[in-house]
């Protein structure tokens, strides 16, 4: 177990982030599901989503025959997110500080990411679901690292 999970807040703030990031992926899942069961809920989801995400079908993967809350590079970017978070306990303590020394690599993993997106904006060429799903989730793989940093840097009035 790494060396950050010795201390009860930031046990806390793991176990609050993987909550939430599990939310928002549970969200984007139920969007779809509820459709036909529970439409406003559906159409909430959908709208709630909708703040950060285009939700173009055609760039989107669908579930119970509708596309999913966010297309699949933002799909990518919330399970990386979120699968990170939840094996972040197992990342080894010597990982994690050469992580936190190194916030460029957030740079370098948004690179793919980058030259897809102005490839397709210039028309290039079209990504298929599957990578524009994993150029979203490399990305998003680092970012538990520089989250857990900044709340364990948080200081707190007793």
């Amino acid at each position: 177990m790494s060396a950050d999970f010795k201390n009860r807040l930031r046990i806390l703030f793991w176990l609050a982030t993987l909550i939430f990031s599990f939310l928002i992926l549970a969200g984007i899942f139920l969007a779809p599901l509820l459709g036909g069961k529970s439409p406003a809920v559906s159409a909430f989801l959908y709208h709630l989503f909708s703040s950060v995400c285009h939700q173009r079908p055609e760039r989107s993967f669908s579930w119970f025959g509708r596309p999913l809350a966010v297309c699949s590079r933002c799909l990518g970017f919330y399970a990386g997110f979120f699968f990170s978070v939840l094996t972040y306990p197992l990342w080894p303590g010597r990982l994690i500080k050469w992580l936190e020394t190194r916030p460029s690599l957030i740079l370098v993993a948004a690179g793919p990411l980058i030259v897809d997106a102005v490839g397709g904006l210039l028309g290039l060429w079209w990504t298929p679901p599957g990578l524009r799903l994993a150029t979203g989730a490399l990305w998003s793989t680092f970012l538990p690292v520089f989250w857990f940093r900044a709340l364990n840097g948080l200081k707190f009035k007793s």
